[in-house]
């Protein structure tokens, strides 16, 4: 019975994300293309730290690896967006994906930061592992409306991550922000990472240290309350009672459904209202970025923008004819193809057939039969032909008589043209 009781409660303690519809859920792999040198192999890794819980953050890639891998399996695990991130000798790029038909918008990357950039620029640097177990809320800063090209990059951005309900929403699952700010002045994208840190408002740093038994030096101080009162080893920063970043909530929004039971079984009132403080503290990475171009199609197709490249009216017509006349010609090839394989079936059928006519139907072999499909195909058997002969087991021949057992084989010559 005790382990049964553990087992209940470690059920009603799961997070409630796991209730969500995972068909509305975007799901994302984040993985890099091609030869890649360590700032962007690193770079995938912390972006798909991102991106989680909705993303395959322990994916493993090979060399071999393409795009079209990646799209093969992403229908089997719902997969809805592909970022890719790749280098040249030139600069780096990152492609956002949307599947299965597009559109794929791709970014020069400019500048980035890794975590322990970002880490090693702080004072007092946090630990934020149990933040990844939510997605991350987005904010856009600076896109308008009116460009046909920043909007597509608006919903691209948007789709990337789950959507959520203002109505629903609990504030104990907020635990980290994604910012994309666009600066119009260098026409760049500036995308940041930070995690939500929510504390008491009232209480300064002093009062925080004497409670968490950090205990300062006050040797040359005569009574503890010069410490707190003067404010001594606190900055002017360092006090958490401003106007700015402060909400009113109650326990129960902040805290988790465990938590508020516990405190309710000791008769503490979760609904009372609490001024908190709201700060943001950078985890990283951090990309500067600026918009390449835009295509119709899974990393292909009638491109939309091109940042360096302007086409006409009478260009963009002409490339839109070629490509219609290399799809036509790639159907054309393929319609060929399969008239030619029919007919080759249905010459193999009639010579069989005739063979058959002439009385060797008990000279055959099933060895005969694969060499004679060499020499007139030009291929191996493949499984098909073989069921095919076999009767649909694979096994025995297709032309030979039950309790056939002579095992005589014709000459080889006699299966020539």
């Amino acid at each position: 019975m005790g382990k049964t009781n553990k087992k209940n409660k470690k059920e009603e303690e799961a997070p409630e994300a796991l209730d969500l519809d995972q068909q509305a859920v975007s799901k994302s792999i984040v993985y890099k293309r091609g030869e890649c040198n360590k700032g962007v192999r690193q770079l995938v890794k912390e972006f798909r730290q991102v991106m989680e819980p909705y993303t395959a953050s322990k994916l493993q890639e090979s060399a071999d690896n393409t795009t079209k891998d990646f799209v093969n399996v992403a229908g089997l695990y719902g997969v809805s967006h592909l970022v890719g991130f790749s280098s040249t000798d030139i600069a780096s790029y990152m492609a956002m994906a949307r599947l299965p038909k597009g559109p794929t918008v791709t970014f020069k990357i400019n500048q980035y930061s890794l975590v322990k950039d970002v880490t090693r620029a702080k004072l007092r640097p946090s630990s934020f592992e149990n933040h990844y177990l939510s997605s991350p809320l987005v904010v856009l800063n600076g896109f308008t409306k009116g460009t046909p090209h920043f909007e597509m990059v608006t919903t691209m951005i948007q789709s990337l991550f789950p959507s959520i309900n203002v109505y629903t929403l609990k504030l104990s699952k907020c635990k980290r922000v994604v910012l994309f700010n666009y600066n119009k002045e260098t026409d760049q994208i500036e995308f940041r990472h930070f995690a939500i840190k929510v504390s008491n408002v009232g209480v300064n740093r002093s009062i925080k240290r004497v409670i968490q038994a950090k205990i300062p030096d006050i040797s040359n101080l005569k009574d503890v309350s010069d410490y707190v009162l003067n404010g001594m080893g606190a900055s002017e920063s360092d006090y958490e009672d401003a106007n700015d970043g402060q909400i009113e909530v109650s326990s129960k929004m902040i805290n988790s459904k465990a938590v508020n039971r516990k405190l309710e079984t000791k008769g503490m009132n979760t609904s009372d209202q609490q001024k908190k403080a709201i700060k943001l503290e950078e985890i990283g990475p951090r990309i500067n970025y600026s918009l390449m171009k835009i295509e119709d199609d899974l990393y292909k197709g009638e491109v939309l923008y091109h940042q360096y490249v302007k086409k006409t009216e009478l260009q963009k017509h002409e490339l839109e004819l070629k490509r219609n006349e290399k799809k036509l010609e790639k159907e054309r090839r393929k319609k060929e193809q399969e008239s030619n394989v029919d007919k080759k079936k249905k010459e193999i059928n009639d010579r069989k057939r005739k063979y058959l006519a002439e009385g060797n139907e008990d000279n055959h072999s099933d060895d005969d039969d694969e060499e004679w499909y060499r020499q007139e195909v030009g291929e191996q058997p493949d499984e098909t032909f073989k069921n095919k002969r076999g009767g649909g087991s694979g096994k025995g021949n297709f032309f030979k008589k039950r309790g056939d057992n002579s095992g005589k084989k014709p000459s080889s010559k006699k299966f020539k043209k």
